[in-house]
C-alpha cells in the first residue's frame, strides 16, 4: 500500500520542479528557461495521469477509504486547473508571486496532505514514523519554495530589497525549524537515511549561502547566476526525493532497519511525546481543547507533537502561508498582525498561555489569514496540520471541542473589537489593564505589563502618544506607572471598567465585595 506514496511523491516532485521553472521563465519575461519549462510541463502531466489511472484501480479494489479517494480526485481536479493555466504562463499573464502561490496552495499542499493521510490510513504503518515523514515532506517543500523564490530574486535583483530579503530569511528559518522537528520525530534509521544522502557540493554551497544570510549578508548576484542557483537547488531537491523514497520504506511497524542503530549519527533530540515534561503535560490536559479527552486519544495526539521555545522576534508564520502546523501557546506572548499597503502593521490580537494561534486556518485547511510573531519568549506546542485534521475526523470528541473553541474564539474577537475599537481611549486602557489583572491573578493590586508599551498602544488601536497621555490620566488618579508594571491605588480601582465577560472570571463578582455588580462601564470625568 505504501507504493502509492511513491506515485504521489513523483507527482509532487515534478509539480515542485514545474513551479520553479515557471517562476524562472516568467521572472525573465520569457527570455530564459522556456525549453526546460515545456519539458517539465510534460513530466508533471504524465505523473498525474499515472495517478488518475491508478485511482480507477483503487476505487475498484477498495484499497483505500472512498472519502480519501474523493480527496485525491479533488487534487487531480486542481492539477487540471494548472494544466489550463500553462498557456497563460507561457504568455506571461501571471506574476512570479501568483505562480508560487497558485502551485503551492492549489496543488502541492493538498497533495502533501493526501500523502500523510494515506500513510496514516495504512494500519501497518507506525504513526510516529509517519509523523516524521510528514515533517520531512514539509521540509522538502520549503526547499522547493527556496528554489522558486531565490531564482525570482536573482533574475529580478530583488535581493537588494529589504522586504524580499526578510521574507527569504524567514523561509530559511522555517527550513531550520522543520529540520529540527524532523530529527526530533525521526528514529535512528530515518536520521541516518537523511544524513547519508544529504551530502555533496550543492548541499555545502547552499549551507554557506544560508549562513551568510543569517549573518546579515546579502547574496552576491555576480557569484550566484540564476541558472547556477536553479541547478544547485534542483540537485538538492533530487537528493531530498531520494531521502523521501527511502523514508517510505521505513514506515511499517515491522520494518527491519538496514543499519545498526549504534552506527547512526547521534543527535541530542528526543521524540516529541517524550519531550513534553510532566508540568507541561498537566497544563495541556487542562486546556479546553484537550480537557476530558480519553487518554488513548490524547496520547495518540501528543505522539505527533513538539514543544519548542521561541525567542522574542521569531516569526511563527506569515500571512498567506499554507497552514502547515497548529500552534498552541504554553507560555509567553504572540501577536497576530496584518501588514498594510503603507508598510505599517495592525495588531489584531495578543495571545498568551493556553491560546491557539490562527487555529481556524488549520481546521479549515486554509492559508493563514494573518502573520504571527513572538513578542515575549514563548514555549509553544505544535502539531502537523494534516494529522490534526485527520484526528478531528476520527474522533467526535475532538470535533465537538473544535466547534466549541471556534464559537468561543468568535465571541472573544467580538468582545475585543468592542472594547478596543469602539470605546474612548481611557476605557480601552482601563479594560485592558483589568483584563491583565484578572488573567495574571498574582497580586491583587499589581499588573505586570507583558510587552512593550508601543505594542500595547498598537493592540489598543491608538498612537503611542495617545496611550502615554491616557496613562498620565491614570497616574493623576493615583496609579503608579512603571516601565514594566502598574500598581493600583486600591484593589477596586479598575472595577468601573468591567464588562460581563471579565466579570465571569472575577472571583469577587456577585459577592458583597463587588463594587460594580451590574458591570456599568460609566467612568468618572477624571479619566476623560
Amino acid at each position: 500500500m505504501n507504493k502509492t506514496l511513491l506515485y504521489l511523491g513523483t507527482a509532487l516532485h515534478e509539480m515542485q520542479a514545474e513551479r520553479g521553472c515557471a517562476v524562472f521563465f516568467v521572472s525573465s519575461r520569457g527570455q530564459l528557461f522556456k525549453k526546460e519549462t515545456l519539458a517539465v510541463f510534460d513530466r508533471s502531466q504524465a505523473a498525474f495521469e499515472n495517478i488518475r489511472l491508478a485511482l480507477k484501480k483503487w476505487y475498484k479494489d477498495e484499497t483505500f477509504d472512498r472519502e480519501l479517494l474523493q480527496k485525491m480526485e479533488t487534487v487531480l481536479d486542481n492539477s487540471e486547473t494548472v494544466k489550463s493555466r500553462r498557456n497563460k504562463i507561457l504568455n506571461l499573464e501571471f506574476t512570479p508571486t501568483e505562480i508560487i502561490s497558485g502551485y503551492s496552495h492549489n496543488v502541492i499542499s493538498p497533495l502533501m496532505d493526501i500523502m500523510v493521510l494515506m500513510a496514516l490510513f495504512n494500519k501497518e504503518n507506525d504513526s510516529a514514523k509517519v509523523s516524521a515523514y510528514s515533517y520531512f515532506l514539509q521540509l522538502k517543500e520549503k526547499y522547493g519554495r527556496e528554489r522558486a523564490l531565490g531564482v525570482r530574486g536573482l533574475v529580478t535583483k530583488s535581493f537588494d530589497n529589504r522586504e524580499f530579503l526578510d521574507r527569504f530569511r524567514f523561509l530559511i528559518s522555517e527550513q531550520d525549524s522543520f529540520k529540527r522537528t524532523f530529527f526530533a520525530m525521526a528514529n535512528d534509521q530515518q536520521k541516518e537515511i537523511y544524513n547519508s544522502l544529504m551530502k555533496g557540493a550543492a548541499v555545502r554551497e547552499l549551507t554557506e549561502v544560508h549562513d551568510d544570510l543569517k549573518k546579515g549578508n546579502k547574496v552576491s548576484v555576480s557569484k550566484l547566476a540564476p541558472e547556477y542557483w536553479f541547478e544547485m537547488t534542483s540537485e538538492q531537491m533530487n537528493l531530498m526525493k531520494k531521502v523521501e523514497e527511502k523514508l517510505v520504506k521505513t514506515l511499517p511497524k515491522n520494518n527491519v532497519p538496514e543499519i545498526i542503530p549504534s552506527q547512526a549519527t547521534q543527535i541530542n533530540v528526543t521524540r516529541a511525546a517524550e519531550g513534553i515534561n510532566a508540568q507541561q503535560r498537566a497544563f495541556i490536559e487542562e486546556m479546553p481543547f484537550f480537557i476530558n479527552l480519553p487518554e488513548n486519544i490524547l496520547s495518540d495526539l501528543l505522539q505527533h507533537a513538539q514543544v519548542r521555545t521561541y525567542k522574542k522576534g521569531n516569526l511563527l508564520f506569515l500571512e498567506g502561508e499554507v497552514s502547515s502546523r497548529l500552534h498552541i501557546v504554553l507560555s509567553g506572548w504572540v501577536k497576530l498582525f496584518k501588514g498594510t499597503s503603507s508598510g505599517h502593521e495592525t495588531v489584531l490580537q495578543m495571545l498568551s498561555s493556553g491560546d491557539m494561534v490562527a487555529e481556524s486556518a488549520v481546521f479549515l485547511n486554509a492559508n493563514y489569514p494573518v502573520s504571527a510573531q513572538v513578542v515575549k519568549e514563548s514555549v509553544i506546542l505544535t502539531f502537523p496540520a494534516p494529522i490534526i485534521r485527520e484526528k478531528i475526523k476520527l474522533h467526535n470528541e475532538l470535533a465537538l471541542k473544535v466547534l466549541d473553541g471556534i464559537s468561543k474564539h468568535s465571541h472573544s474577537l467580538i468582545q475585543e473589537f468592542e472594547n478596543i475599537r469602539l470605546k474612548p481611549a481611557a476605557e480601552r486602557v482601563g479594560w485592558f489593564l483589568l483584563k491583565l489583572l484578572l488573567d495574571q491573578g498574582k497580586v491583587p493590586d499589581l499588573i505586570e505589563l507583558p510587552y512593550d508599551k508601543s505594542l500595547i498602544a498598537s493592540y489598543l488601536d491608538m498612537k503611542p502618544e495617545t496611550f502615554s497621555r491616557t496613562l498620565k490620566k491614570f497616574k493623576e488618579n493615583g496609579f503608579e506607572i512603571n516601565k514594566n508594571s502598574v500598581i493600583l491605588p486600591k484593589i477596586s480601582a479598575l472595577c468601573g471598567f468591567c464588562d460581563h465577560d471579565l466579570a465571569a472570571v472575577c472571583s469577587k463578582h456577585n459577592t458583597p465585595e463587588c463594587p460594580n455588580p451590574d458591570c456599568d462601564q460609566e467612568i468618572g470625568p477624571e479619566y476623560k
